[in-house]
């Protein structure tokens, strides 16, 4: 039996899978030769038919390949390289319609646009290639390790701009500190799914993984992302809850949360505007976030709005934005692309990013993996929720706030996170017939 076993796992490429499949081919094969003994024949001769009705182990070992071997979302890649070709199309008209963006001449702004897609496609590769599943035993200490790296970002390496230290460096090369914290989102998902089983306990310790973050956030202050952060994560552990990981009452629990959800925010916002613990300039942007009668401290709020009158359908609008309007090259890049080429150009980047965040979704949702669906479900979450919001933004249907558009908008730590996510989602993917024991347990 060992050297049917031995030739039917030398034809699986999938080393991890080993185990599993020997052990289940060792009881099919105990199993059939214990019928056998009881239908009269003797020892040897029993074991030598149950392995014979297994059949050839090598067809045994390739179909068994076939099953358990890495999926490939061939799909989803091309759709991401055609993304990142239109991004780097569009950072190039950029480019050439300004002598100095964001400080940068023009060569240099157009050179780095490119560095930053191919560098970000190639990181989404190397994420892909990597097998999420070990997070199912180290999910806490790696989201305490980045907690920890974004403390010291905080609160010692940080770059202060405007009083805050929303920027750190690594190795010479600034990261936004909010942005980065999106990652944060399917790390928690590995957290939640560690904590499966562990009754109130694991849910009040799940509930300092949320809200330790949240509190950084406020910190530096960033409350817009503070509060999408909470939104996210809230999502995450809601869902944990639904599917009853922690065994509590389900129903009691989420109404309570998702009532003091609602309660605290506005506690703190009323705070905020009656001047408790923000600057004057932050109690404005919190008044024009709540009023639009207020929006004469969002200057950027009527730009933007104005662009949008000025644009067509097809071709250039009437106003240039470049020069203009901040940040058009990155959280008002569909201002530019509709004043630049068109409202159509601007829904055809939406549609490609709408895209990836379907199939995004529904990579999650069809997983029986519970740690890889709760990952991808976070992924997707986040590249929705910045998108939407960013699509918002850009129409005047939202206030002004820290956004980004998922791979098209030009900052290296929108650019990175974007790509990060996705390879998350396509590492779900790849893995999803390749459960470690302690996955398939689960599942079961």
């Amino acid at each position: 039996m060992d050297d049917y076993l031995i030739t039917v796992l030398e034809q699986i490429r999938c080393t991890k899978m080993y185990p599993e499949i020997e052990q289940e081919l060792r009881g099919h094969i105990e199993e059939q030769a214990m019928a056998n003994r009881a239908s009269g024949m003797e020892e040897e001769e029993a074991m030598r038919c149950a392995i014979q009705d297994m059949g050839d182990p090598v067809e045994t070992g390739v179909e068994l390949d076939r099953i358990h071997r890495p999926k490939m979302a061939w799909d989803v890649i091309a759709v991401m390289a055609a993304v990142a070709l239109a991004s780097i199309l569009i950072h190039i008209v950029i480019g050439l319609g300004s002598e100095e963006i964001n400080f940068w001449p023009q060569n240099v702004y157009i050179a780095q646009a490119v560095v930053r897609t191919v560098a970000g496609f190639l990181i989404m590769l190397l994420v892909y290639r990597i097998d999420y599943s070990v997070l199912a035993k180290y999910g806490r200490l790696c989201a305490a390790v980045f907690l920890a790296f974004m403390t010291l970002g905080v609160f010692v390496f940080g770059l202060p701009v405007q009083g805050a230290a929303t920027f750190f460096y690594i190795a010479g090369v600034s990261f936004s500190i909010p942005f980065s914290m999106f990652l944060y989102v399917p790390l928690y998902g590995a957290v939640l799914y560690q904590y499966r089983g562990s009754g109130w306990a694991g849910l009040l310790k799940s509930l300092v993984f949320l809200i330790y973050p949240i509190w950084l956030l406020f910190r530096i202050p960033i409350m817009s992302v503070a509060l999408l952060l909470l939104l996210l994560l809230s999502a995450l552990l809601s869902v944990a809850v639904l599917k009853d990981w922690f065994r509590i009452p389900k129903k009691i629990v989420l109404t309570m949360y998702w009532t003091a959800l609602a309660a605290i925010p506005a506690g703190g916002i009323i705070m905020a505007v009656n001047g408790f613990f923000l600057s004057e300039y932050q109690q404005k942007r919190i008044l024009s976030f709540l009023d639009n009668g207020a929006r004469q401290y969002d200057y950027v709020a009527r730009m933007l709005a104005e662009y949008l009158k000025g644009s067509r359908l097809f071709g250039a609008g009437s106003e240039a934005v470049a020069g203009r309007l901040p940040n058009y090259y990155s959280s008002y890049i569909l201002t530019f692309l509709s004043t630049y080429f068109g409202i159509a150009a601007a829904c055809a980047v939406c549609l490609l990013i709408g895209a990836i965040v379907v199939k995004a979704f529904r990579i999650a949702f069809r997983q029986k993996n519970q740690l890889g669906m709760m990952m991808g479900l976070g992924s997707g979450l986040v590249l929705f929720a910045n998108m939407a919001l960013n699509i918002l933004e850009n129409t005047g249907l939202f206030p002004t706030t820290m956004t980004f558009l998922p791979f098209f908008s030009g900052t290296r730590t929108a650019m990175t996170v974007s790509y990060i996510l996705a390879g998350i989602v396509l590492s779900v993917y790849r893995y999803k017939s390749i459960l470690p024991a302690d996955l398939c347990a689960s599942v079961k």
